[in-house]
């Protein structure tokens, strides 16, 4: 590439940055045309499925016995056992013996690569999955499924807007949502439903829902980046316990060798364990190591899950089969010591209490478990707005943390409100926020450059829409339909990943209405704040809060203490991000 002038290092990283994001918009993902998953014919439906019941196929391996009884040591001790997946587990139909399994508390902590969530999904859905791919990838309808890719981007979407996983916000929707009928099949819905973790270990571009065009890459990776800590959790307490892995050949042991480097970096005691890989791969006498001119050598299962891993006292092994005859044995011969000897496990319990979510949040953040107990003490009479005061915080905060924005809109004293939040929001609140070092650097050398970045502050981009009043003004004037100004205001200004927070104190404001439902379209989390009996806003919203009163003016005065604390919890964490990014001591 050729310039006709001179550029300093930042110029020419702009300058290239621009030439690719030229090349990629080339490829528009807008424009990917998507089909009905009715259309689409199926491999695997419910009749593939095999029941806990079913007889095992005929299958001798001691070490397939020892495996098991050291599960079965390692639960009557308390101790963690990891099931770890590729996709052909469930596309064999052995998902109800891993339900089966979790129920029973042996398995403490399934995970996987992305595909298995598809067919797991799916099945939830409609009861079928795996497409014929070697005909649908001629003419590019592979992976096409309108229902799949939206469905499954808007609930990892809404997870992460919530504080959740990538594995714990599908089984949220399998669980929550009418529209599966078949949830009694799928693994992410039990583990949720029974409080046992499903992480998900995603590579962009590898699944069919990265093909959608509501993907949201960031959101993904944010999502497989929260269950990624969530796995190494449960690998640092792998003492005595167990490591499973079937089927998956790089995604499964790559994550797995990186969660035990860093609970041992962190100071964990994981030395005594077993793992176990089980796969097609015929390896005969496992535990010795190989030459890197031999083949075996770079099948990296035997060397990151067999032989690496346990070297300080553990033990790996490798069993070699088809899952379809591997898994039920498994399965048969961990119920059969069970019962022999007597043990009965208790799964763990889903809680979603308020306290528990703000004892999450503050793991990162712990001034905020300080405001919201705060405001709890302070207003006695708000208590049944908490939970959604929190889900609102952890939405709008994510927003902020990703660079998107929060749009804000009302009427009257609501939207005087807008202004008041977005102003809190914008320039210090109760703490000072000056601006990171190395912005004051874009100002060095500019006329009052030093003054001008001295009395900057950091702010949370938040915009009110009607401020505009040609705009809103001009809409009101030449849209046949009434109170549309805040929609097309909103529809011509926002990105998927914002926030609108729409304020009514009825919640049937109809142009706060209009502005929710174009935020639902463009793909935006919409909060509403309204009175104790929220309307038609707070019906379509993502999370409503309710001042639990009616008359006009305590509802506003109920609402200038809620989001007053909400301006306190979103400035707090972002003074804390500041902290954490170098900033001067405020």
């Amino acid at each position: 590439m050729r310039f006709k002038y001179p550029l300093s290092v930042d110029l020419l990283w702009l300058e290239m940055n621009n030439h690719n994001r030229t090349l990629s918009n080339k490829v528009d993902f807008s424009k990917i045309k998507t089909r009905p998953i009715a259309q689409r014919r199926n491999l695997v439906t419910l009749k593939d499925l095999i029941s806990p019941e079913t007889p095992s196929p005929p299958f001798e391996s001691p070490d397939l016995r020892e495996v098991a009884q050291r599960v079965v040591a390692a639960r009557r001790n308390g101790r963690p056992v990891i099931w770890m997946m590729g996709a052909h587990v469930v596309k064999c139909g052995l998902s109800r013996i891993i339900i089966d399994l979790m129920k029973r508390g042996v398995v403490t902590h399934a995970a996987s690569n992305g595909a298995v969530t598809i067919h797991d999904f799916e099945i939830a859905l409609i009861g079928e999955t795996s497409e014929d791919v070697a005909t649908r990838i001629e003419d590019g309808t592979f992976g096409m499924a309108e229902e799949t890719g939206l469905l499954m981007n808007l609930a990892v979407q809404r997870g992460v807007r919530d504080g959740l996983g990538y594995g714990e916000s599908l089984g949220r929707m399998i669980a929550e949502d009418d529209r599966f009928k078949f949830k009694e099949y799928s693994v992410l819905c039990q583990s949720y439903n029974l409080g046992v973790p499903f992480t998900v270990h995603v590579a962009l571009g590898t699944d069919i829902i990265h093909q959608h065009p509501r993907c949201d890459f960031a959101v993904l990776g944010e999502a497989s980046g929260r269950d990624f800590k969530t796995y190494v959790s449960s690998v640092s307490q792998l003492e005595g316990g167990v490591f499973l892995n079937f089927g998956s050949a790089v995604i499964g042991p790559e994550v797995f060798l990186k969660a035990l480097s860093i609970a041992r970096n962190l100071g964990f005691k994981v030395e005594r364990f077993t793992t176990a890989n089980f796969d097609l791969m015929p390896i005969t006498d496992y535990q010795r190591p190989r030459s890197k001119d031999e083949p075996e050598y770079y099948y990296r299962p035997l060397k990151n899950i067999v032989l690496r891993p346990p070297s300080m006292g553990g033990k790996g092994f490798h069993i070699t089969g088809d899952h379809l005859v591997t898994i039920p044995n498994l399965h048969h011969l961990v119920v059969e010591k069970l019962i022999e000897s007597s043990i009965i496990l208790e799964p763990p319990r889903r809680t979603t209490s308020p306290q528990v979510q703000i004892e999450q949040i503050s793991r990162r953040y712990p001034s905020v478990k300080e405001i919201v107990d705060n405001f709890t003490k302070r207003n006695p009479n708000l208590g049944s707005a908490v939970k959604d005061l929190i889900r609102a915080y952890m939405a709008t905060n994510h927003c902020f943390e990703t660079g998107k924005t929060l749009f804000l809109c009302g009427n009257g004293g609501s939207f005087a409100d807008a202004f008041h939040i977005s102003a809190e929001l914008m320039k210090s609140f109760k703490q000072k926020r000056p601006i990171l070092s190395y912005k004051r650097k874009w100002f060095e050398g500019l006329p009052y450059g030093e003054v001008v970045a001295k009395s900057l502050e950091e702010g949370l981009r938040a915009v009110v829409l009607g401020a505009n009043h040609s705009l809103s003004s001009a809409v009101e004037n030449d849209n046949p339909t009434r109170n549309m100004a805040f929609a097309q205001e909103l529809y011509s200004l926002a990105r998927q990943g914002d926030v609108l927070l729409g304020i009514s104190t009825s919640g049937n404001a109809e142009n706060v209405l209009y502005a929710a439902i174009t935020a639902k379209a463009l793909g935006l989390t919409v909060i509403a704040l309204t009175g104790e009996k929220g309307g038609r806003i707070a019906e379509i919203s993502d999370i409503a809060i309710k001042a639990p009163a009616t008359e006009t003016s305590h509802v506003q005065e109920m609402h200038g203490m809620i989001y007053h604390t909400l301006c306190e919890m979103l400035e707090s964490s972002l003074c804390e991000r500041l902290g954490q990014n170098g900033a001067e001591t405020f």
